[in-house]
C-alpha cells in the first residue's frame, strides 16, 4: 500500500529536526534521532527527506522565506516596495510603518522597534546559530542569505531610496545605509542573544536602544548632513 504524504506530518517532521538541530547542532545530529523525536519511523523521515542535507536545507529555507517574506509583507503594506512583490509569508500589521510619505524619524523608530521585537527571540536567534554552524558548507549559507537577510535589506533600500530621493534623507548609497540601519539597530543586542546571554528584550530595552541607534543615523543621514 503506497503511504501518502501530508503537509502536517512533513511540518511535524521539521519541528522535530529545528528542535534537533538546534540543542546538538548539524554534525551531531542523526535522521534516528529526528525520526524518534517526530513519532515517526526513520522509513517515513526518508520518504520526506533523501538526507539530513535536504532536511536542513530546507528548514533554512522556510525560515529564511519567513523572514524575508515577512519583511516584505511589511514593506508592501507600508507601500514602500513594488505591488508586484511575490509574497512568501505574511506578518500581520496593523497599521503602515515604512511610508515614504511620513516623516522619517517616527517612521523608522516603529519599524526598528518592530525588527528587534520581531526577530530578538529565543526562535529567531537559534535558526541564527543553526546556519551559522552549518555554514561551513557555503550553500546552506548562502541559500540562507539571499533568502532571507539579503531580500529584507533590499526592501528597506527601496523604501530609503524614496526618501533620499524626497529629500527627507541624505542622498547616498541606499543599500550601505540599509547596512549601517541594520547594524545600529542591532549593535548593542545581537550579541547578548546569538551568545544566549539575552534572548528576549522588555518594551523598554527596545525602545532605547532603537533611539540611540537612530540618533547616530540621523546624524550620518539626516537631510542637513553633508557628505
Amino acid at each position: 500500500m503506497v503511504r501518502t504524504k501530508t503537509e502536517a506530518r512533513r511540518s511535524a517532521l521539521l519541528t522535530a529536526a529545528r528542535d534537533v538541530f538546534q540543542e546538538v547542532g548539524f554534525d551531531q545530529a542523526s535522521m534516528d534521532v529526528i525520526a524518534a523525536r517526530a513519532g515517526s519511523s526513520k522509513a517515513t523521515l526518508y520518504r520526506y527527506f533523501d538526507s539530513k542535507e535536504t532536511l536542513f536545507t530546507e528548514l533554512m529555507q522556510n525560515s529564511a522565506n519567513a523572514q524575508g517574506g515577512g519583511m516584505m509583507a511589511l514593506l508592501h503594506q507600508s507601500g514602500g516596495a513594488a505591488p508586484d512583490i511575490e509574497l512568501t509569508a505574511a506578518v500581520p500589521v496593523a497599521n503602515p510603518m515604512l511610508d515614504p510619505a511620513a516623516d522619517v524619524l517616527p517612521t523608522l523608530t516603529k519599524f526598528g522597534e518592530y525588527i528587534l521585537s520581531a526577530f530578538h527571540t529565543p526562535e529567531s536567534l537559534g535558526v541564527q546559530r543553526m546556519v551559522i554552524a552549518a555554514a561551513v558548507n557555503p550553500d546552506i549559507g548562502a541559500s540562507y542569505y539571499e533568502q532571507g537577510p539579503l531580500r529584507a535589506m533590499q526592501y528597506l533600500g527601496h523604501y530609503l531610496q524614496q526618501v533620499c530621493s524626497s529629500g527627507k534623507l541624505r542622498k547616498s548609497d541606499v543599500h550601505v545605509m540599509a547596512c549601517h540601519f541594520y547594524g545600529l539597530i542591532e549593535s548593542e543586542v545581537h550579541q547578548l542573544g546569538l551568545f544566549n546571554v539575552m534572548t528576549t528584550l522588555e518594551p523598554e530595552r527596545v525602545a532605547a536602544t532603537v533611539a540611540r541607534a537612530l540618533d547616530v543615523f540621523m546624524r550620518a543621514y539626516g537631510p542637513d548632513r553633508q557628505p
